[in-house]
């Protein structure tokens, strides 16, 4: 990683001479060194970490394939033709050299909790592959969790928005007994630890969804603002909303599509992101020149019928280019999620 000096010394001391024991009660076991690891709970270890995985993504890549690392949780994708016959071979391969290259470095792989997903259109779906791993096929699942959200062949994510509707109900039952005993601002606070946090985790995946499946999630923030104001449920909940200063849950979205998107244009987000969006750049001077427009993307690069309309290179330049200049040309972060917010809430409940 291009370390030296001293800077390697401090690395080497805060590693060396650990050691670690069991304890039972009053009973200690003896000390036993550890030569491997980094201690948990410092500020330095998961940087460290990450430069150990580091040759992993290396690895993969040869194969010609991508990955995301978080932590100890690794994922490999790959695109590919339904009728390629290259495709499987290559995955084996893969699978092989991130087993070999994992127990060289004193890592398990456990292909019992290896699990594989095949994105697809429905009629190419389940064309009878498994990849192979350590000597065990691993079948294809109808649906894996990533990071906590359920992403199923189709990308419909209904078994998610039913999951995290669920647990939120769950959550705001329990917060309904708290009523007797909390003002409204610590109730307030409390639906937003408990529920609102559910609905607001990667909402940005929610964005373009059919309103059949969304609704799942509106009628939690709706059962939420009817709980905090003390409003019957035949209420209209935009009053409600407007009441407590609450953008709506389909709007609560778009801001996090944008915030994503600003990021990513101005260096604060992943590259991987950034790569997805590119600026308008018209032939000739136009008007629109110097307006920090985004292209949107020929439908062609777009390759799932039913997802295409959702993916991150459609629905950016399009919620981006709905900005005004002065929103999108802001100077900071902080500038442009207060104005951001104000025209949200201008949109939600004046237009």
């Amino acid at each position: 990683m291009g370390l030296g000096g001293a800077v390697l010394q401090w690395l080497q001391s805060f590693l060396e001479g650990r050691s670690q024991m069991a304890k039972l009660e009053d009973t200690c076991s003896d000390p036993w060194p550890l030569t491997c690891g980094v201690p948990q709970g410092s500020i330095l270890s998961p940087m460290l970490f990450n430069i150990y995985m580091k040759p992993l993504g290396e690895v993969i890549r040869s194969f010609g394939m991508r990955c995301h690392i978080y932590a100890d949780d690794t994922q490999l994708y790959y695109s590919f033709p339904p009728n390629s016959k290259e495709a499987p071979r290559i995955l084996d391969q893969c699978l092989a050299a991130v087993l070999a290259w994992m127990r060289a470095n004193k890592l398990k792989l456990n292909p019992d909790k290896t699990e594989v997903l095949q994105v697809s259109r429905t009629s190419d779906r389940g064309i009878g592959w498994q990849p192979v791993l350590d000597g065990v096929a691993l079948p294809l699942k109808a649906q894996v969790r990533s990071l906590g959200v359920l992403l199923d062949s189709a990308l419909t994510l209904e078994a998610q928005v039913s999951a995290v509707a669920g647990r939120a109900f769950a959550q705001l039952k329990l917060v309904r007994q708290l009523r007797p005993y909390l003002e409204k601002s610590d109730l307030t606070m409390v639906v937003h630890a408990l529920v609102t946090s559910r609905l607001d985790y990667c909402n940005a995946l929610y964005v373009v969804l059919p309103l059949k499946t969304a609704r799942k999630l509106q009628l939690v923030q709706r059962s939420a603002a009817r709980f905090l104001t003390g409003a019957d449920y035949r209420a209209r909940s935009t009053p409600l909303f407007k009441e407590l200063h609450w953008l709506p849950f389909i709007f609560r979205a778009q801001f996090k599509v944008q915030v994503i998107t600003y990021k990513a244009l101005n260096g604060l987000g992943p590259t991987y992101l950034r790569d997805h969006i590119s600026p308008y750049e018209p032939a000739r001077p136009l008007r629109s020149s110097g307006e920090a427009l985004l292209s949107l993307p020929p439908t062609s690069q777009l390759r799932l019928v039913g997802t295409r309309e959702r993916a991150f290179s459609a629905v950016a330049p399009r919620l981006w280019n709905s900005l005004p200049r002065e929103i999108r040309q802001a100077p900071t972060l902080l500038s442009f999620r207060k104005s951001l917010k104000t025209w949200l809430f201008h949109k939600a409940f004046v237009d």
